[in-house]
């Protein structure tokens, strides 16, 4: 009877460290926001990463390189040109030479989808909302990720 004991105890500590194990819990948080972002974002048939991007050019209407697409993003320069290729296919951007650099712009028919785009945005909010039912605490839980995220990446430098 020891022995099962044992095993069962060993057991039940790695299920205890799995369940509070930061990088599972954010990779679980991740998952389910996604779902949410994912069907708010169907109906427009655009991912919600390109929706962000459309955001960020509307509030830029002179245009963003490469670069500072992907410093905002906060994802690799060659992922931003990827993004920007299928915003083009579907003409809501377009991209500009100007001398070497190179600038992506939305177009007048991504600006025709900005209402949906921003509506699709509060679709999200409003079902965390929904769930959560405490603004304040929707607003600080966003406050403290976003430092504990810059924390890490400059301890990551």
């Amino acid at each position: 009877g020891n022995k099962i004991e044992l095993i069962s105890k060993k057991k039940h500590e790695k299920e205890v460290k799995f369940k509070s194990c930061l990088f599972f819990t954010i990779s679980r948080l991740f998952r389910v926001v996604n779902k949410f972002a994912e069907e708010a974002f169907s109906e427009i048939d655009i991912c919600p990463t390109h929706g962000y991007l459309m955001l960020l050019l509307d509030e830029k209407r002179e245009g963003l390189s490469v670069n500072e697409i992907s410093e905002n993003l906060t994802i690799a320069a060659s992922t931003v040109t990827r993004f920007v290729d299928k915003l083009v296919e579907k003409g809501y951007v377009e991209r500009e030479k100007q001398g070497k650099k190179s600038f992506t712009r939305i177009t007048d028919v991504g600006l025709e989808m900005m209402p949906e785009v921003y509506s699709a945005w509060k679709k999200i909010y409003d079902l965390f909302e929904g769930i959560i039912k405490d603004e304040e605490y929707l607003k600080n839980t966003s406050i403290s990720m976003k430092e504990f995220t810059e924390t890490l990446e400059k301890g990551n430098c």
